[in-house]
């Protein structure tokens, strides 16, 4: 059973507000799609888990008239349930159709990051697959980021991290911040990636919690 790990790209003009608005927001760590219903009366209902500011996600969904009605729930832990009748769009239907295709099966969740990225799963025949890449609608680019035989209990190590967050890891590594001892500071990560020292350390604090609690969360055998 053949899969794909996909990095989709979708164009600013095709984008949802709601994840638009909190692509361009440093109070959002991650958004990941769980589950959705497609109904013929062109609503979709959804639902998100989201780890960050619960008000700035709730300021996103009430600027824009898309979504008819949400529920949020209390955050736990850091993150949240967001339930929401979202009022579909033609890119929505294509990308429904794409992927809905006999011989596919999308794995959730699906993730969203800044810059109009999204990162998922499918599975399926390897003919149903390639239609599908090519069948993609105008305006979505699809990277093909892993492909092999299917195993869910060995899926690659992946914490989620933001641009800017592997930015400043990547920094803190070269500086010689996480050296034994330490001989790279927080002021020199933000000196190479051109930031203030407390968003330098801010980054790296929030790409650190990802990485440990992915690591655990893996090894406790528990979902991601």
């Amino acid at each position: 059973m053949k899969y794909l790990r996909l990095t989709l790209r979708v164009d600013s003009a095709l984008r949802h507000p709601v994840h638009q608005r909190i692509g361009e927001s440093d109070e959002i760590d991650r958004d990941l799609l769980l589950a959705g219903n497609t109904a013929t009366d062109g609503w979709d209902t959804l639902l998100f888990y989201v780890e960050g500011d619960r008000g700035a996600y709730r300021d996103a969904l009430e600027a824009t008239d898309r979504v008819a009605e949400y529920e949020l729930t209390e955050p736990s832990d850091g993150g949240f349930y967001a339930y929401l009748k979202d009022e579909g769009d033609p890119l929505d239907e294509l990308m429904f159709e794409a992927f809905s295709r006999t011989g596919l099966v999308l794995v959730p969740p699906v993730e969203f990051f800044e810059g109009g990225r999204a990162t998922l799963t499918v599975l399926g025949d390897p003919d149903r697959l390639q239609e599908l890449l090519d069948d993609l609608p105008d305006g979505v680019d699809a990277t093909v980021d892993r492909i092999g035989e299917y195993d869910e209990r060995a899926p690659l190590f992946d914490p989620g991290l933001t641009s800017r967050q592997r930015e400043a890891v990547a920094a803190a590594v070269d500086a010689g911040y996480y050296e034994v001892p330490r001989s790279g500071t927080v002021a020199d990560v933000a000196d190479r990636i051109g930031c203030a020292a407390g968003t330098a350390d801010e980054h790296l604090r929030k790409a650190e919690r990802a990485v440990m609690r992915e690591l655990v969360t893996r090894g406790a055998g528990g979902p991601a």
